[in-house]
C-alpha cells in the first residue's frame, strides 16, 4: 500500500532553548510544499513509491536524473551521490526470501532541511528509526544527520539476527555430524544453502562498506559528534563483515567434515570387503586346486584313500586356513 509519511518540524527545532514545538504529521504534498518554502525542516517517508509520487518528489527537490534512475529501479548496488544541495545514498536491509538471501533496497536524501527515505512497506529498520523520530522531539535538536544515522544503523543491525540464526544452525550441524546423530546427505542441502546466503549476504555488506567510509568524508557531516556516530557506525559494519566471513569458513568447515566422514566410510566399506576377499582367497585356492588336472597319464591314478577322507582333509585344510588368516587379520587390527 503505498503512502507519503511525514514529519514537519520549525526551523527552530535545532535550537537548544526551543524543546515545545509542535510536530506536524503525514501533511499532503500541497502543504509540505509550503511547510518547506517557509523554512520548516522535514522528514519524509515514501512507502511502496508509485510513479506520480517519485515524479513529484524529483520535481519539488530537484533530484538529478541519476538519482531518480535509482529510485525507479531495483536490485542496484549500493551507492553514494553528492550534490551540492543534497546527498543521496542507498543501503540493503537483509532478509530471507525463498531460501535466498536478499536485500530491501533503502533510498536515503539528506539536504540542509529535508530528509527523504524511499522503502518498501516490508522494511523494518526505517520504521524503527521513523518512530523515534515521532515520538522523541529532543532528537530533533541533534539534525537531520541523527536520524540518517538511526536508519542506516537499524539497517546494520539487521544483519545480526540473521547471522545468529545462521551461526546457530551450523553449530548445532556441526555437533550432530560429530556425535553421529546425523548423516551429511540430510544436511549437505541445508548447509550448502546457508554458505550460499552467506555469499550473498557477503557481497551486499562489501559496497556498504564502501559507501560508509565515503559518507565519513562528506561535508555535511562535518559535526565531531555526527561524525563519531558514523565512525562507529563503520566499525559495526566491519565487524558484521567478519562474521560473515567466520561464518562462511564455519559452512565451509561443516562441509568438509561431511566429504571426510563419507570417505571414512566408504573407506571402511572397502576395507571391510578386502578383509572378507583375503580370508576367502586360501578357499578359492583349494578348491581350483583339486579340481584342476595337471597330469595326464595313460590310466587314471586312484588315490589310495577314499573320496570321503579326501573331502574331509579338502575341508579341512580350507577352514584352518580360513581360521589362520582372520586370526592373522585381527592381531594386525585389520578387523
Amino acid at each position: 500500500m503505498t503512502m507519503i509519511r511525514s514529519l514537519v518540524a520549525p526551523i527552530t527545532c535545532f535550537d537548544e532553548g526551543d524543546q515545545d514545538f509542535v510536530l506536524r504529521r503525514n501533511l499532503p504534498q500541497d502543504k509540505l510544499e509550503a511547510a518547506y518554502n517557509d523554512g520548516d525542516v522535514m522528514w519524509i517517508d515514501i512507502v511502496d513509491p508509485v510513479a506520480d509520487e517519485l515524479e513529484w518528489l524529483g520535481q519539488f527537490f530537484d533530484l538529478s536524473p541519476s538519482v531518480m534512475e535509482d529510485l525507479y529501479r531495483v536490485d542496484r548496488r549500493p551507492s553514494l551521490l553528492v550534490y551540492p544541495s543534497y546527498t543521496f545514498l542507498s543501503l540493503f536491509e537483509p532478509h530471507i526470501h525463498q531460501l535466498k538471501a536478499a536485500g530491501r533496497e533503502i533510498h536515503c536524501i539528506i539536504g540542509e532541511r529535508f530528509l527523504l527515505t524511499v522503502r518498501t512497506s516490508d522494511s523494518e529498520t526505517v520504521e524503527h528509526a521513523y518512530d523515534r523520530a515521532a515520538k522523541d522531539l529532543e532528537s530533533w535538536k541533534r539534525g537531520l544527520e541523527y536520524f540518517l544515522y538511526l536508519t542506516c544503523q537499524n539497517t546494520i543491525d539487521a544483519y545480526y539476527p540473521l547471522l545468529d540464526r545462521m551461526s546457530n544452525q551450523l553449530n548445532q550441524y556441526e555437533e550432530q555430524l560429530m556425535y553421529g546423530t546425523l548423516k551429511g546427505k540430510q544436511v549437505r542441502q541445508p548447509v550448502y544453502r546457508l554458505k550460499q546466503q552467506l555469499i550473498t549476504l557477503r557481497q551486499m555488506i562489501a559496497p556498504q562498506r564502501e559507501v560508509l567510509s565515503n559518507v565519513l568524508g562528506e561535508v555535511r557531516l562535518a559535526e565531531d559528534e555526527i561524525r563519531d556516530l558514523f565512525r562507529h557506525l563503520y566499525e559495526r559494519l566491519l565487524r558484521v563483515y567478519d562474521l560473515i566471513d567466520a561464518q562462511r569458513d564455519l559452512a565451509g568447515d561443516v562441509l568438509n567434515l561431511m566429504e571426510n566422514q563419507e570417505s571414512k566410510r566408504m573407506g571402511d566399506a572397502v576395507n571391510r570387503l578386502t578383509v572378507f576377499s583375503m580370508i576367502f582367497l586360501p578357499l578359492t585356492f583349494f578348491s581350483g586346486l583339486f579340481e584342476l588336472n595337471f597330469v595326464t597319464t595313460p590310466e587314471p591314478v586312484a588315490l589310495p584313500f577314499p573320496g570321503r577322507t579326501m573331502f574331509m582333509l579338502v575341508l579341512s585344510m580350507m577352514i584352518l586356513s580360513a581360521g589362520g588368516m582372520y586370526l592373522f587379520l585381527r592381531r594386525r587390527g585389520w578387523l
